[in-house]
């Protein structure tokens, strides 16, 4: 009885260690755990933060752009009905180096996107909100770099220029042209004057026809940009604001 009962002792000290070391391991476990949920949480919230200062980097070269196209097409319609309508009126107002124009590029700040893609898939939790991104760099990003950047077509400013070496002298005015603003690294100041132009003989620009289907094409053309430009400005303001409520879900 002596021996049994040295035994059931034995027995439960033994069970209870074993017990003790389970629930040691198990706490361990939830602490590392616990930890690493936090390293994941932070870096998450690290990736979040980049991709934001990205898309905020980008609307200033978005909007910048924009800028110029609302300019442009302004002046070419006026430039156009001027021409077909002979508004006089509207001449004064008319910019001619806006009619011109400039080919416009654009460039996307990608590197923390990039980052992700490289990384676990899983790294954003909301997957709502990895969609979201996704979507904003795969489709319209690209879209509008193909649209501004690698598409002939959708460029007018060498058609026109044709005509404007034709039926413009340039005058010894400048004015400014483009003016945009270093908001963080990435952005460019750029202000710089253009020389003005005079129309040479005005009886001869109101009868080339040719000019008025360049002009009404590029003002088709820029009204399509100038659409996706505002389209995407919007999805650029719409995925800030999905990241900053997520940051503040995970602060």
């Amino acid at each position: 009885m002596l021996a049994e009962n040295k035994l059931n002792k034995y027995l439960l000290y033994a069970i209870g260690e074993i017990v003790l070391v389970v629930i040691g391991i198990l706490i361990a476990l939830s602490i590392n755990n616990s930890n690493q949920d936090r390293k994941t949480r932070q870096f998450e919230i690290t990736v979040l933060e980049n991709i934001q200062e990205d898309i905020l980097s980008d609307r200033i070269d978005l909007e910048a752009n924009l800028q110029v196209q609302k300019e442009v097409l302004k002046n070419e319609q006026r430039m156009l009905d001027f021409l077909l309508k002979n508004q006089t009126e509207l001449l004064d107002s008319i910019r001619f180096t806006d009619v011109l124009g400039v080919d416009l590029l654009i460039a996307f700040h990608q590197a923390s996107f990039i980052n992700l893609q490289n990384n676990d898939i899983g790294l954003i939790s909301n997957n709502k909100l990895h969609k979201e991104i996704t979507r904003f760099y795969d489709f319209f990003s690209k879209a509008i770099i193909l649209l501004e950047n690698e598409h002939d077509y959708t460029s007018t400013y060498d058609e026109k220029f044709i005509y404007f070496k034709k039926h413009f002298n340039v005058i010894d005015k400048k004015s400014p042209f483009l003016v945009t603003t270093k908001k963080s690294e990435g952005n460019y100041i750029q202000e710089f004057e253009r020389y003005n132009f005079s129309i040479r003989n005005l009886k001869l620009l109101k009868a080339d026809e040719a000019f008025k289907v360049v002009l009404s094409e590029s003002i088709l053309i820029n009204s399509l940009k100038f659409s996706f430009y505002t389209q995407i400005l919007k999805k650029n303001e719409e995925l800030n604001n999905s990241i900053n409520n997520e940051l503040l879900l995970l602060k």
